[in-house]
């Protein structure tokens, strides 16, 4: 029992004596030279016929499966990576005026369809940070098969929502909120990207979500144009994009 108890204590005294000793005597550091070294990066933009996948206007995380229905952006840096084509449906005449909306896009998304807002997509990794504009165009009257044109119809485009990837940090470009295009050809601003705007791929999404996109395209055909049964009306539209902003 005896020469336990003086193990133990034996023990502690030690301990504490090395305690002692290393906070009383700490050695100091003395620097004897240093170096600097360079860390860099360099950037290019994007190659030539580069084509951007679109994305989904309600989660731009996510890109839109390649399907045959849609068609391909432009290419390059700068490009117009998706545009809705907008359809109206089959209706009934009437002698009043009226207002029909756009039927909510299709999009393929994780091998499913799924309905989205019509939207355009814009991508910008030219690099230079310069800005960009983009307009539409409506390229005449709506006609049929007969070249009989739907008299004083309007397509009006509202609810511009800018969205983008999730964590760029970019500010967005500025959205038309209110778009009424013009037969006659006249160009419309869409979205325009000042100086340090607008980088990476943005969407305009008409309708910040789907119901508020459920009336955001709109058609309003006046009660006193003439409307012929089994009839196709149609034009086109032209989405121009500009490398300097407006």
């Amino acid at each position: 029992m005896t020469i336990k108890k003086y193990a133990v204590i034996g023990l502690i005294s030690i301990s504490a004596v090395a305690a002692t000793f290393g906070m009383g005597h700490k050695a100091s550091a003395a620097e004897v030279g240093s170096l600097t070294t360079e860390s860099k990066v360099s950037f290019t933009k994007q190659a030539e016929g580069t084509i951007n996948p679109p994305v989904n206007p309600l989660d731009p995380d996510k890109t839109i499966d390649p399907d045959a229905g849609v068609k391909p952006g432009t290419d390059g840096p700068l490009s117009i990576a998706y545009v809705s084509e907008f359809d109206f449906g089959t209706q009934e005449i009437s002698g009043e005026t009226k207002t029909y909306n756009a039927k909510l896009d299709k999009v393929k998304v994780g091998g499913e369809y799924v309905e989205a807002p019509n939207n355009v997509q814009v991508t910008d990794n030219r690099g230079n940070n310069a800005g960009w504009n983009l307009t539409v165009a409506q390229n005449g009257q709506l006609k049929d098969g007969s070249a009989r044109n739907l008299e004083g119809a309007e397509i009006a485009i509202t609810k511009g929502t800018a969205v983008t990837k999730t964590g760029t940090g970019v500010t967005a470009p500025s959205t038309n909120q209110q778009i009424k295009l013009n037969p006659n050809g006249t160009a419309s601003m869409v979205m325009n990207a000042a100086a340090d705007q607008g980088m990476g791929q943005w969407v305009d999404k008409f309708g910040a979500d789907n119901t508020a996109a459920a009336d955001a395209v709109t058609l309003t055909v006046p009660g006193k144009s003439a409307k012929y049964a089994d009839s196709d009306y149609a034009t086109t539209l032209t989405w121009t994009l500009s490398d300097t902003p407006q």
